[in-house]
């Protein structure tokens, strides 16, 4: 799987908020029934994660979605946003509000 900035960025918070718990990437493997390689390729960005999975990991860390949203998801759709308002802007198909 290719390695997506949103791919790290959630493999990041995987990894932090893991360590704040004081777990091993093992002992998380083992919570979420999957294999430490898997958690390992999470963590680095090499493997998507999946909205189940994802709330899977956060209850086993007993962490927010919210908070998750709100660091992760809310960054990445504004980002979005703005490059297609960008990629728009450029092809002349809207004009920014300064013009």
């Amino acid at each position: 799987m290719k390695n997506t900035k949103l791919n790290y960025r959630i493999g990041n918070y995987i990894k932090n908020m893991r360590s704040k718990k004081g777990l091993t990437g093992k002992e998380l493997a083992n919570l979420i029934h999957v294999s430490q390689q898997q958690i390992s390729r999470y963590e680095n960005g090499t493997a998507t994660v999946s909205i189940d999975r994802m709330l899977h990991i956060l209850c086993m860390l007993n962490l927010s979605i919210h908070d998750f949203v709100e660091k992760i998801i809310i960054p990445e759709q504004e980002n979005l946003y703005k490059k297609i308002f960008d990629d728009l802007k450029k092809e002349g198909t809207i004009k920014s509000f300064d013009d």
